[in-house]
């Protein structure tokens, strides 16, 4: 019981790694979108809940826009 225990965890640790990569990179082309290419690109936040329709790199655009717009 365990061990399948460790195995859902570990599935889902896996699968939020990978959102949160795909955020993080639309994060920065949202960014860079706004601010120029040759920009530093302020950290990413964490990755909210993806809506139903979109995708974590269409979130991360979003958020990479909206922090470039606000500094």
């Amino acid at each position: 019981m365990k061990k399948l225990i460790f195995a859902v965890l570990a599935i889902a640790a896996l699968s939020f790694a990978d959102s949160q990569s795909e955020f993080c990179a639309g994060f920065e082309f949202g960014y860079k979108l706004v601010k120029g290419n040759n920009v530093l690109v302020p950290l990413c936040p964490l990755a909210p809940l993806t809506p139903l329709g979109s995708t974590p790199y269409q979130e991360g655009v979003k958020a990479g826009m909206r922090k470039a717009q606000s500094n």
